[in-house]
């Protein structure tokens, strides 16, 4: 290698990092996904505008063979792992426990968007002026690559979502990701085996079946057997808390990067296995949250902005943009998926509103889209306007879902607050548990005299909630939560623990104030409003610390109406602010 490649590959390197994070921070900012600013910083650095604005600066930094090889090879490492942190947003055990619930969602929900692609892709125009190869298995496929497209959410979209929204652990939320989870697995396992099926030039049934076996016994064989060894090996690495997270993140991307060989050697494609493994570290209780969050961030930060800048980096986005093509995959893709999830939501039992947003929810496409266009483009799968399109899709669902689930969920009407639900539920100066499930036990205990015969399945309830997924939300704050049977309104329980409880929050630090929810089943709606009245009244260090210090209920009930006015004329001064601009 040359020093001038050299030079040419950290210039364009830097450049699509640092221009992909700052685009990345503003689209944040306002309410988009982080896949945005990548793609954005492509469109901009890449062929559509810098190519036609500055053709030497865009050929000098990103057409020299040996520079945009090295790029190329940083780009498909960064595709690997924005897939294990994809997987590692699964979480199998929310599907073995709401799977059954969620069962109609997963069927229309996966049911009606492949059909309706698969239907979209045998009848768009073929030939050269066309989007599809017109010979028999070419159609084939690409209906079959389209329906799939049209059915994978993107379930980091989606958590991160749910996220924002203060829904991520509720039980709307895990209803939500249940369907996800089950709905992206069966995507990328047919997806790779469509993309390891075509690298054959005679693409024949029994090539495809072939396929599917080696995909699925990898699948099965990862998850389920691997799962035990990876479980072992990382209650070894997390015996020293201090070096845990660096030994850790050695270890996933070690992981990913063998498992994305042995597939890409065995004839299905690298993203399956580097999927599958992020499915199988997700789902092990030896993975703490936090720690995660730091192979999420390290991901999120140095190799996805890349991967998704290069993605759009070489497609001129201008000459292979079709109105009418964009528009039919964006109409066909949004209706079939929200038609869908949200039918199957209603199936389900929930009310309109939530299916709605159910199924606006599951509309965001996000970073696995791209992924799939990407990666569909360099099989031959699709042509650069179906990719264009595909993209244009990602985008505008990403930043749709959100403010169309806030929308639906979160109604200006008055609500009862928690100042009211503890008043009338329960409030423990100090707890004495030093575990969270004794801690869940102490509380529903203080509701005794509210729950009544309740009280014991209430218990059970809500320990088997947390082992769905903990429920503590960071700077010392846990809103343990369940739906019980037989209740017939919200109530409510307040607990403060100075010594600290470790319910496993994303920022590692024990919770000290402890909130116990119960609510009646399928009441989704009510859950959303009162969990977002508890963030009101606790979202500032100040009203933590002077709750920690109020002597009784009264005290703690003044403590907690203030907090919650002072951050909602706070939150009206900020969207005025905004308004203005």
């Amino acid at each position: 290698m040359k020093e001038h490649d050299a030079l040419v590959f950290l210039v364009g390197l830097g450049l699509l990092l640092g221009v992909g994070r700052a685009l990345a921070e503003l689209g944040r900012r306002a309410g988009a996904p982080l896949v945005t600013g990548g793609v954005v910083t492509g469109i901009l650095l890449g062929k559509t505008v810098l190519g036609r604005l500055l053709p030497e600066v865009y050929a000098w930094l990103f057409t020299d063979a040996v520079a945009s090889s090295m790029l190329g090879a940083y780009a498909m490492l960064g595709a690997i792992l924005v897939l294990v942190s994809s997987g590692l947003e699964v979480d199998l055990s929310t599907v073995r426990r709401r799977g059954r619930d969620a069962l109609p969602l997963i069927a229309l929900g996966v049911a009606i968007p492949l059909a309706s692609g698969g239907l979209l892709g045998a009848l768009l125009p073929g030939g050269a002026g066309g989007y599809v190869d017109t010979s028999s298995y070419g159609r084939l496929l690409f209906a079959v690559l389209l329906g799939v497209a049209l059915t994978v959410s993107a379930l980091p979209a989606i958590a991160k979502t749910l996220g924002d929204l203060g829904l991520f652990n509720t039980d709307i939320g895990l209803f939500v990701l249940a369907a996800a989870t089950v709905g992206d697995i069966l995507g990328w396992l047919a997806f790779s085996i469509l993309v390891g099926s075509v690298r054959s030039p005679d693409v024949r049934i029994e090539r495809v079946a072939l396929t599917a076996v080696v995909a699925l016994s990898f699948a099965f064989a990862v998850v389920f057997i691997g799962r035990r060894a990876i479980d072992r090996l990382l209650d070894r690495l997390e015996l020293d808390r201090e070096t845990a997270p660096g030994r850790i993140l050695w270890f996933v991307i070690m992981l990913a990067l063998l498992a994305a060989g042995l597939t890409q050697a065995i004839g299905v494609h690298a993203v399956l296995g580097a999927f599958f493994v992020g499915v199988a570290l997700g789902d092990t209780p030896r993975l703490r949250v936090k720690t995660r969050s730091i192979v999420r961030e390290f991901v999120t930060n140095v190799f996805a902005p890349v991967f998704f800048a290069t993605a759009a980096l070489r497609i001129d986005f201008v000459s292979a943009f079709d109105v009418r093509l964009v528009l039919l995959v964006l109409g066909v893709a949004s209706a079939a998926k929200v038609i869908g999830c949200s039918a199957g939501a209603r199936w389900s039992g929930l009310r309109p509103r939530e299916a709605f947003a159910v199924g606006f929810a599951l509309n965001a496409r996000g970073s696995l889209e791209v992924i799939l266009a990407t990666v569909a483009l360099g099989a031959g799968l699709v042509k650069e306007p179906m990719f264009v399109a595909l993209v244009t899709m990602m985008l505008v669902t990403s930043v749709a879902s959100g403010p169309l689930m806030k929308r639906l969920l979160y109604r200006s009407r008055e609500e009862e607050d928690v100042v009211g639900l503890i008043r009338n539920g329960a409030f423990v100066s100090r707890l004495e548990a030093t575990l969270p499930m004794v801690a869940i036990e102490e509380l529903v205990a203080s509701l005794s005299e509210a729950l009544g015969p309740l009280a014991a399945k209430a218990r059970i309830s809500v320990i088997e909630r947390e082992l769905v997924a903990s429920t503590g939300l960071g700077d010392g704050i846990a809103i343990p939560h369940a739906a019980v049977t037989g209740l017939s309104r919200p109530v409510l329980a307040l607990g403060r623990a100075p010594h600290g409880i470790d319910f496993d929050s994303p920022d590692g630090k024990p919770a000290t104030i402890v909130f116990l929810l119960l609510v009646p089943p399928k009441a989704y709606e009510e859950e959303v409003h009162i969990l977002a009245s508890i963030a009101r009244a606790v979202f500032d260090a100040r009203a933590r610390d002077e709750l920690m210090s109020a002597t009784d209920l009264e005290a703690v009930l003044l403590v907690l109406g203030a907090s919650a006015k002072r951050t909602a004329s706070a939150t009206k001064r900020g969207s005025a602010r905004l308004a203005n601009v």
